[in-house]
């Protein structure tokens, strides 16, 4: 990815304080400072390279599987997977547990980074479904262009694009 981003004329720098996220700068300019390659939104960035196209893995759900957490980078920065995992399996339904992680990550920026606010931790940016819950789908944009809901459960054998 690094070297995708580099060939766009951008400049990956990561900060002294945090020498293990690089980032992405404009060429002349001191922002924006993004820690992403692959973002929605960050338009300035587009002509240099950022893009919306997501790295995807699949794997097939089993019935080990309790649920999945969709959250943004200000959650992911400051909170580590077995910590989310950990606050979710706590809760006693999924409200709770997306008002229990965002609680979590805002208080672990304020520790991380005292003197900055809070990154996109907030809860509208997080999803928690309960595999085999129905309202749990995911969205697909087939290679001719149209829409598909796929129900995340674990006895379906989804045919992933």
């Amino acid at each position: 990815e690094a070297e995708r981003i580099k060939q766009c004329k951008v400049r990956v720098i990561a900060l002294q304080d945090e020498p293990h996220v690089h980032r992405v700068w404009l060429p002349n300019e001191k922002s924006p400072g993004l820690a992403m390659t692959r973002a929605f939104g960050d338009f300035c960035l587009k002509e240099f390279g950022v893009i919306a196209i997501p790295e995807v893995a699949h794997r097939w759900l089993t019935n080990r599987d309790q649920f999945i957490v969709l959250a943004t980078d200000g959650v992911w920065d400051v909170l580590s997977n077995l910590e989310v995992v950990n606050i979710v399996s706590l809760a006693s339904t999924r409200a709770v547990a997306a008002k229990m992680v965002v609680e979590s990550a805002v208080r672990a920026w304020w520790r991380k980074f005292p003197t900055s606010k809070t990154d996109d931790c907030v809860g509208k940016d997080l999803v928690i479904a309960h595999v085999g819950d129905s309202r749990a789908i995911m969205g697909t944009i087939s290679p001719n262009g149209s829409l598909s809901a796929i129900q995340l459960t674990i006895d379906m054998k989804a045919n992933f694009p």
